[in-house]
């Protein structure tokens, strides 16, 4: 006869190997939300609940990842579209925004002398609208702008966010 220990012993493997057959990982931290159990499709191979209530022949992502993957943005395009002059004592920059949303942008720009060395640099955001154009002003000072002989932009303006 099979002393109790064993019997124990017998049922605690019987269950690892049901939890195991399932899905379920004792390595997965659980973060209290209900993940459908897709092993055999998923990349990062964790477990999850089991539930009659559960459809296992279809598949449908995770509202997470796919407001994820809508959430990526590109970077925009920065133009100058004039320099600072003294009747005129700031610069202007038109950003353009690819995006299918409204997106804020950072603009990298630079007052130089004439030999090309910067005297002031400056980097901007501005929220542009979605598939839009806006611009943005960078103001010179009046010692600055006696020295200002042209102006310099970076050509992509990097998506902030």
């Amino acid at each position: 006869m099979y002393s109790r220990g064993r019997v124990l012993r017998f049922t605690a493997v019987m269950a690892t190997v049901v939890l195991a057959l399932t899905g379920f990982s004792s390595g997965h931290k659980s973060s209290g939300r209900h993940k459908s159990s897709h092993s055999h499709r998923d990349s990062d191979g964790g477990g999850g609940c089991s539930s009659s209530r559960q459809d296992h022949d279809s598949y449908t992502p995770s509202r997470s990842t796919s407001t994820r993957r809508a959430s990526v943005l590109q970077d925009g395009t920065a133009v100058l579209v004039s320099c600072a002059t003294k009747a005129t004592p700031y610069a202007t920059v038109e950003v353009s925004n690819p995006n299918s949303r409204r997106a804020t942008f950072e603009v990298e720009f630079a007052f130089q002398d004439a030999t090309g060395r910067a005297l002031n640099s400056v980097v901007k955001q501005i929220s542009v609208p979605a598939r839009g154009t806006s611009n943005v002003q960078v103001k010179a000072s009046g010692s600055l702008l006696a020295k200002v002989d042209h102006c310099r932009v970076e050509p992509e303006a990097d998506r902030v966010g």
